[in-house]
């Protein structure tokens, strides 16, 4: 459609000129961009939520600065609204899943490989498929509801195999994948942009699933710039159309400032990449791994929340372990705090001396960690509860070469993509399942 009646009814509705072309008449990006100029206070913030309506399409920003020219000078908008002018037009917190997830806004998930992330977050679109409770018993607010994964990781395969082994309505279980097998998914591109708003205008889901953040974004899990672009992106889809949004993410490596992945507490800031990435989020859920000493039972957990009193954390056992696909049981965690073994707290000095003085010799681990207060045997023991986080360099225990190391950061492993030895028909192990 010719852009200048549009642009003129957008700005006719900032100045109270009438106009004779609806809003509800709008295509997008119109409509939404109609709703943003109606924040707007001043002719510098109007122009900042026109390219931000328009940068998600091809020559957005070609086409926000020609439209800029329309834009009516300062002393024709409207005057400085207080909070108690807009008050009433507010709308309060709504929430999908009632203290754990918002609409409208960001949800941030993370856990280290292994935890079972892309588990939980297909486990909570079959609820909402099917009308079921959410894990702590709440009622799921819209049944039948339609639910879009961005499949970033590339594996439809494996979440057919993991929705039709539960049973899911896969009628309503919408997946984007990357417009050509050879290519990924790149949420920082203008053309996966413009895919994912269109399939959320059409389908309008209950829930969006994007799994996961590192292998969506080109280059935005680092930079500060790229994941305020990105997420900026995300949270104004979310807004525009009061979208339940989960991004599944990945923690750090181990270090100092950030407890281990076999740690029971798992903070905000522990996540992967920009410290943007967790401050754009409403809401910030954890799911660790069990420590060394501890049941396989994980734990769901609200970590960062300024929305509402956090929820009370609640365990995760995977149950029928003969089978391909386990099943999810959930449960109000226990009162009391976990208390570490000295394996646990060996694996955590571990892991921290590692990081930072690189791969090491047994042997020469062996004095450090007497002098640190944890016996050889005690060592080996917290090396063996490692296994996967920690590897070995060399080619035999009797190698002089040997080194205990680190193992590399991903590229992210592939959702769902199951461990070996970790939940086979044999059953599953401690470590668990990969997400």
């Amino acid at each position: 459609m010719d852009p200048r009646p549009a642009m003129r009814c957008c700005v006719a509705r900032l100045t109270g000129v009438p106009h004779t072309l609806p809003p509800d008449g709008l295509a997008e990006p119109w409509r939404a961009l109609y709703a943003r100029l109606t924040r707007a206070r001043d002719r510098r913030e109007a122009e900042a939520q026109l390219h931000q309506a328009l940068d998600h399409i091809p020559l957005g920003e070609q086409l926000a600065a020609r439209l800029a020219t329309f834009l009516p000078a300062d002393d024709r908008f409207a005057p400085f609204p207080s909070l108690l002018d807009i008050a009433p037009g507010l709308p309060p917190v709504e929430w999908l899943w009632p203290s754990w997830i918002p609409r409208g806004m960001l949800t941030l998930f993370g856990a280290a490989p292994g935890a079972g992330k892309s588990f939980v977050a297909l486990d909570l679109a079959r609820r909402l498929i099917h009308g079921l409770p959410f894990p702590d018993g709440a009622p799921s607010p819209c049944p039948g509801a339609n639910v879009l994964v961005v499949d970033a990781e590339g594996t439809p395969a494996l979440l057919n195999q993991r929705a039709e082994a539960w049973h899911t309505d896969r009628r309503r279980l919408y997946l984007m994948l990357a417009a050509r097998p050879d290519a990924g998914i790149d949420l920082d591109s203008p053309d996966d942009r413009q895919t994912l708003h269109t399939m959320c205008r059409h389908l309008q889901p209950a829930l969006v699933i994007v799994d996961s953040l590192g292998a969506a974004s080109a280059h935005g899990e680092s930079s500060l710039e790229g994941a305020r672009h990105l997420l900026g992106f995300l949270a104004a889809l979310a807004a525009d159309g009061n979208l339940a949004i989960l991004i599944i993410h990945h923690l750090r490596k181990a270090s100092r400032l950030s407890p281990s992945p076999t740690a029971p507490r798992i903070a905000a800031d522990d996540l992967r990449g920009s410290s943007h990435i967790s401050a754009a989020a409403r809401s910030v859920l954890a799911l660790t791994l069990p420590p060394a000493s501890a049941s396989p039972a994980r734990c769901l957990k609200v970590v960062k929340t300024n929305l509402c009193p956090y929820p009370p954390p609640l365990l995760l056992t995977l149950e029928d372990v003969g089978a391909a696909v386990p099943r999810l049981l959930y449960s109000p965690a226990p009162d009391a705090p976990w208390q570490p073994t000295l394996v646990d707290l060996c694996a955590g000095w571990l892991l921290d001396l590692l990081a930072a003085c690189g791969p090491m010799h047994p042997r020469d681990l062996i004095p450090l960690a007497v002098a640190a207060g944890y016996p050889r045997p005690t060592l080996y023991r917290a090396r063996q509860a490692l296994a996967g986080l920690v590897l070995d360099l060399g080619n035999s225990r009797f190698d002089p070469a040997k080194r205990w190391t680190l193992a590399p950061s991903p590229p992210d492993p592939p959702a769902g993509a199951l461990q070996e030895g970790e939940c086979c028909a044999a059953g599953v192990g401690r470590g668990g399942v990969d997400d």
